[in-house]
């Protein structure tokens, strides 16, 4: 059995091998942590790849290509977008979601993306799951539009044409974006009926609006404010509780419908497993990005609200359009089509 030393010499000794202990153990845990930060590269590390699931000329791909150049300048690395329209933005969020957690793959979403857990059941990934908040980037009011040679020349108009026969058509840019809900609830606030008629991006839906072939769509004001001013569409009215500064002769739905209230807003998301720091460099850097003076200037002129929110505001903007949105989506019945 060992027995404790009493002496002077002996009380000595034990504090000496405790000291080389600590020792030990402080250079182990120190070595431990060096080993652990060396395993994780440098990031960005290599170019960065911005997904847009939507086809190019649309809002998502306006607000990526406005920050493109700017945040490879803080990244230090090459920033590429890569647009994989189709099926709601969910084949692009799919590849985003299966990418390498190392966050050099990225999208850019749409309000869509808080949405398709009701609107696609079968999907292969989770939005809560699989994918993070990196910034919630801006937001815009939408605008009720027509072709320029439409016979709605007012809301009035517009909503009889919608309560009689078989309705409007209306575009969107896929089943539970925006575009495609705001319509249904104005719908539903106003008795009309509608058909929706989905397309792969903003940029095709704008196409087959001005041509014609659809009487309508509730689109984001950056998207159809230079073919407002330009004749090319009529504008009916906003859905932002007042008007908006960029069309103050156009009435917001709420003079009409008392507190109609509809956003259509941008924001980044990635892999949900990237590690903290990671995201945190991005989000930084994007945050730095958007209140660069010529970045904003040029993001407000096209008609959108810079929020530069961080990571958990991204994160709870999804959450609370989910659940905003779910009841609506039940209560209508959408599901993809």
């Amino acid at each position: 059995m060992f027995q404790q030393e009493t002496t002077r010499g002996g009380a000595s000794r034990r504090r000496l091998i405790g000291q080389g202990l600590s020792l030990g153990l402080g250079l182990g845990l120190g070595l431990l942590a060096a080993g652990s930060a060396a395993a994780q590269p440098a990031f960005p590390s290599r170019l960065v790849t911005i997904v847009v699931p939507f086809a190019a000329g649309g809002t998502v791909d306006k607000v990526a290509r406005q920050i493109q150049e700017p945040l490879a300048a803080r990244l230090g690395q090459q920033v590429i977008i890569d647009n994989r329209g189709g099926a709601g933005g969910t084949i692009g969020m799919a590849l985003v979601a299966k990418a390498p957690p190392d966050g050099h793959t990225v999208a850019m979403v749409f309000d869509s993306y808080a949405t398709e857990q009701h609107i696609y059941p079968r999907l292969t990934y989770s939005t809560e799951r699989d994918l993070t908040g990196v910034s919630y980037i801006a937001r815009s009011p939408m605008v009720l539009v027509v072709p320029a040679n439409s016979p709605y020349r007012t809301l009035q108009d517009y909503v009889a044409a919608a309560k009689a026969g078989n309705g409007v058509s209306y575009a969107s840019v896929g089943a539970g974006s925006s575009n495609h809900l705001a319509a249904e609830l104005f719908l539903e606030t106003a008795g009309g009926k509608g058909t929706h008629v989905p397309f792969k991006g903003g940029g095709p839906a704008m196409t087959d609006l001005m041509g014609g072939h659809v009487d309508s769509m509730i689109a984001s004001l950056p998207l159809v404010l230079p073919q407002v001013q330009s004749g090319k569409l009529r504008a009916l009215a906003v859905t932002s509780p007042q008007r908006s500064a960029a069309l103050p002769d156009v009435p917001a739905v709420a003079e009409r419908y008392k507190g109609f209230e509809v956003y259509s807003w941008v924001g980044m998301v990635a892999p949900a497993k990237v590690p903290a720091p990671v995201l945190d460099r991005l989000a930084a850097d994007v945050t730095a990005t958007l209140r660069q003076p010529e970045v904003a200037k040029r993001l407000a002129e096209g008609g959108f609200e810079v929020v530069a929110g961080s990571r958990e505001a991204m994160n709870q903007l999804v959450r609370s359009e989910s659940a905003r949105w779910g009841r609506l989506i039940k209560a209508r019945n959408i599901v993809a089509e």
